[in-house]
């Protein structure tokens, strides 16, 4: 298969996305628990079957992009990756205390009514041991992708983001989008980080990879003169 990057809706407000190479593919984050079957169902239509995937990779340790991990290695036997930074939230099947931190009045709101309603993070997620655990960076191309994952904290310590070859980044929630964008108009922003200038060091670091397209883990995908703009970069 040609090389190729597919978001995948989660429910939830949430994507995973699904990464295909020469010589496999690898999904990048899970959704929330329980969507284990609709992610399947997805990597199908695109002609993927379980055994194709080589690796799941999670951008960072909150339970809306690890919540299904444990039940999609099951499934397709492929290990799962996470930062060494965030492997405690894999390991204990919970978002770290206070690691959901509102960086701005939107983020707060958001915040508010997801303890009121259905948060986009719940609290806890079938808990698991990472197969594979990343320090500064991550080499793809054993999995089957050409890129690598790279670590850019901020959103939280152990976030991670994939460079592809191809001009394009799957950044996970360093950018996320808004609530603008939940209705289907571009709306980059940055309402949640564990450390708010660390956050914009690591978008500066992914923008400076020069990618075409920044896909994120809700909302999007997003320009980069978008994010620029929005973050004041």
């Amino acid at each position: 298969m040609s090389q190729s990057v597919i978001q995948i809706d989660a429910g939830m407000f949430t994507n995973v996305f699904l990464v295909g190479g020469q010589a496999g593919a690898i999904l990048v984050d899970t959704g929330p628990p329980g969507v284990e079957e609709r992610v399947l169902e997805a990597i199908a239509a695109q002609g993927v079957t379980p055994g194709d995937l080589r690796l799941i990779l999670i951008t960072h340790g909150h339970t809306d992009h690890f919540g299904s991990a444990a039940a999609l290695r099951e499934r397709t036997g492929a290990p799962v990756a996470i930062h060494a930074l965030d492997a405690t939230a894999a390991h204990q099947g919970a978002n770290p205390p206070d690691s959901v931190r509102p960086a701005n009045r939107l983020g707060a709101l958001f915040l508010r009514l997801g303890r009121l309603r259905s948060p986009m993070a719940p609290d806890f997620a079938p808990a698991f041991q990472p197969d594979v655990i990343l320090g500064e960076a991550l080499d793809l191309e054993p999995y089957g992708v050409e890129g690598r994952a790279i670590h850019t904290p901020g959103h939280t310590p152990g976030s991670v983001s994939v460079l592809l070859p191809g001009a394009e980044a799957i950044v996970g929630d360093l950018v996320m989008g808004t609530l603008r964008s939940a209705f289907r108009r571009p709306g980059p922003g940055l309402p949640f980080a564990y450390d708010l200038e660390l956050n914009r060091e690591s978008v500066r670091q992914v923008l400076a990879s020069n990618p075409a397209r920044l896909y994120v883990g809700h909302g999007g995908p997003f320009r980069p003169e978008d994010v620029l703009d929005v973050l004041g970069l």
